[in-house]
């Protein structure tokens, strides 16, 4: 069965083109101005002008990948700068990823299962309100959407433990090999 891998749709559609892909890991990396994305764009090999890289970001800002975060007043008008919404790591996966992380999923799926089970045990009226919420019509089933809610929750939650400041010193010394 593998590894779930859960896409929204406006996501999808977003990152279906190679110089909007481009664009998010610009973004990822610092709040840039359009006029800064056209400009890396072309250092990277896309000649695109700067109303073409406007829709790209619309479609980016639409998808709720990217946000608007900073607005500076210049002489003659405003430079909007735009960064990711959340976390981006960009990678290619290899192919045999889920026997490489199969390792790590048996050693922490019991943990797993006992939080999920808290979780649906002191939380579940809101679990499957949010989860109705997500329904898009009656022909769907709300128990999908309430593994929707679960895995986001995870997504959420380890990406905050992830910033937290002991496990980034952490992650940094293994790598480092201390």
């Amino acid at each position: 069965m593998g590894i779930p891998h859960v896409f929204r749709i406006d996501e999808v559609k977003a990152l279906s083109d190679e110089v909007r892909i481009t664009i998010l890991d610009m973004l990822s990396k610092r709040p840039m101005s359009v006029q800064e994305i056209t400009e890396e764009l072309k250092k990277r090999g896309f000649n695109k002008s700067i109303n073409a890289v406007r829709y790209h970001i619309k479609l980016l800002k639409e998808s709720g990948l990217i946000n608007l975060v900073k607005v500076v007043e210049v002489r003659g008008g405003v430079l909007k700068y735009y960064a990711t919404s959340k976390d981006v790591y960009l990678y290619e996966e290899p192919k045999n990823i889920d026997e490489l992380l199969k390792p790590f999923i048996d050693s922490i799926k019991d943990d797993v299962k006992r939080i999920i089970i808290r979780v649906l045990e002191e939380k579940h009226d809101e679990v499957v309100d949010t989860a109705k919420n997500l329904k898009p019509c009656p022909y769907c089933y709300t128990e999908h959407f309430v593994e929707h809610i679960i895995l986001e929750s995870f997504k959420g939650a380890v990406g905050e433990v992830l910033k937290d400041g002991e496990v980034r010193e952490l992650i940094s010394k293994y790598i480092k090999g201390d």
